[in-house]
């Protein structure tokens, strides 16, 4: 926290500080291949300290600039990015290095991170050397060399990066969604797809912004985290494509490349992990195969299905084809055919990711509604379309499923039946709309006074079925006298006053359903025959 602030506080006052920015890449530089400094005549002139000619598989090489004759005092000297390894010296005397050389002048990969030395206060009109190896294809200095204050550099940070910042956080949200989203009831693969592309992305993102670096300062972990981010992306990319669109063609490649990258990134990161090869150089064999073969390959197949597709696979292609151009950019950078300087990937990619998400979130929209048909088609199998109540279908299923309990486990359920006294009157006197009013009426009276484990059902006509599970023959007969009471005081619209006949009975030992369902019918006709407005029970 204090070292946030204090990078606030720099930045908010470096309008105070004299410095003003020098770009020492404008200097004259000169280098010499080898590990020594040996003679000094045979020093080159080049234009920028990197992959000087006539390399011929050398991994030594000494760069040294002059500096200008006025630096103030308390000044930097900021390089974005060094390949591979360095030391820094001044007057014979080391003042910076990164990485460690052994005896042989050669050393391990320890990341790409910037670089910030500070220069000596009697600095200004002397050389400056820089002692390097690297063993990868590109050797020197990459990006802006500058000599600032750090309050000018943070400032210049933090205005470089704070849209990745705020981008990286907010797709690695995003992220999180899509794959809860995909750990939900849905799990569309499309989910777990772009929530993977939000996440490498969004890290991607998050670990390049370098002002990170100063509270985070781990290069080669770092620099792992944006190798496997790098290698994911045409990963997700190829794979969305395979798994999405839906358009036959006679031969397709999408699966192969996605499949042959997800081979290459695991054996890139084992590899370099144990040893077998540095992880620099995993990146120059996935250039070439990713600019020369996968590159072509989708973006040839994005153009055709943007042409062919409907307007969801639109969408998606025109995506991708933006991240194609962004990948193509970033190519020439860094083939040096065009100039360096920073550029807004980050706004590439989020652009890229929120077209996805808007065509997948039409598809969990689509998704959802089928859900919610499909809920609503079973709902209109196994409920009475009058009352909401249980039709006879479901009813005889969880009748069935008591029965089996009960045979396992001896567990105890009872039924009442309900007939509705002189219900054909009613039909007749008042038509049948009023009969209809009435039946629901009845049903809200049985679900609202019946208890929450009760299953109450339609019967047929005006009859209904109450199935008590865990309730013996004396306790059903306590809710049986409870409902007729309530039915018989409530007041119906139009009708008044109505009463009902209840038969009760539990289910035995050695007996089926069909049983049970005729003793209970028994009860009731038992009822009606008894003068009605009563309940019967039958043992």
């Amino acid at each position: 926290m204090k070292k946030l602030l204090l990078l606030f506080l720099l930045s908010f006052f470096s309008f105070a500080n004299e410095i003003t920015q020098i770009d020492l890449s404008k200097q004259k530089w000169e280098y010499k291949w080898g590990d020594s400094l040996g003679d000094s005549t045979l020093w080159q002139e080049i234009d920028f300290p990197r992959n000087p000619p006539n390399r011929n598989n050398q991994t030594n090489i000494w760069f040294r600039v002059q500096l200008p004759q006025t630096i103030p005092s308390n000044s930097n000297l900021y390089i974005v990015s060094i390949d591979l390894i360095t030391q820094v010296y001044f007057k014979d005397k080391q003042i910076y290095s990164f990485g460690e050389f052994d005896e042989n002048g050669k050393g391990k990969y320890k990341g790409w991170p910037w670089h910030l030395i500070p220069l000596p206060t009697d600095s200004a009109g002397e050389y400056l050397y820089f002692r390097i190896y690297s063993n990868y294809g590109d050797i020197g200095f990459w990006g802006e060399i500058l000599i600032l204050s750090k309050g000018e550099l943070y400032e210049k940070l933090l205005k470089n990066d704070i849209l990745k910042i705020i981008i990286g956080s907010v797709s690695i949200f995003v992220a999180i969604f899509f794959l809860l989203t995909f750990l939900s009831k849905f799990q569309r693969i499309e989910s777990l797809i772009l929530g993977l592309l939000f996440l490498t992305q969004g890290l991607n993102v998050f670990c390049s912004a370098k002002i990170m670096q100063l509270f985070f300062y781990y290069p080669l972990f770092n620099q792992y985290i944006l190798a496997i981010a790098f290698f994911s992306f045409p990963i997700g990319m190829a794979l969305f494509m395979d798994k999405v669109i839906n358009y036959k063609i006679l031969f397709n490649p999408i699966k192969k490349i996605w499949q042959i990258h997800l081979i290459y990134l695991i054996i890139a990161i084992l590899g370099s992990v144990l040893g077998f090869f540095s992880l620099p150089s995993t990146y120059e064999w996935f250039d070439i195969f990713y600019n020369f073969i996968t590159l072509p390959i989708l973006t040839f197949f994005i153009i055709y299905f943007f042409y062919k597709g409907d307007k969801e696979t639109k969408i998606i292609t025109f995506s991708f084809f933006i991240i194609s151009l962004y990948w193509l950019y970033s190519t020439l950078i860094a083939a040096g055919i065009v100039p360096w300087e920073e550029y807004p990937s980050d706004i590439a990619v989020f652009i890229c990711l929120l077209f996805l998400s808007y065509s997948i979130v039409n598809r969990l929209n689509y998704t959802k509604e089928l859900e919610e048909a499909k809920i609503e088609l079973t709902n209109l199998t196994l409920t009475d379309y009058l009352t909401n109540l249980s039709n006879r279908k479901n009813i005889d299923s969880i009748l069935k499923i008591n029965e089996n309990l009960f045979n396992r486990y001896k567990d105890k359920f009872s039924i009442i039946l309900v007939d509705i006294d002189d219900f054909k009157k009613v039909n007749d006197t008042y038509g049948h709309l009023v009969g209809d009013k009435v039946l629901i009426e009845i049903s809200g009276i049985l679900k609202k006074y019946t208890r929450q484990t009760d299953i109450v059902g339609r019967w047929g006509g005006e009859e209904f079925i109450i199935i008590c599970p865990k309730t013996n023959l004396q306790d059903a007969s306590k809710l049986a006298e409870k409902l007729r009471k309530k039915i018989s005081t409530h007041q119906f619209e139009t009708v008044g006053n109505k009463t009902a006949s209840l038969g009760v009975s539990t289910f035995k030992e050695n007996e089926t359903i069909i049983e049970l369902i005729t003793r209970v019918d028994d009860a009731m006709y038992l009822a009606k025959s008894n003068g009605k407005n009563r309940i019967e029970v039958k043992y």
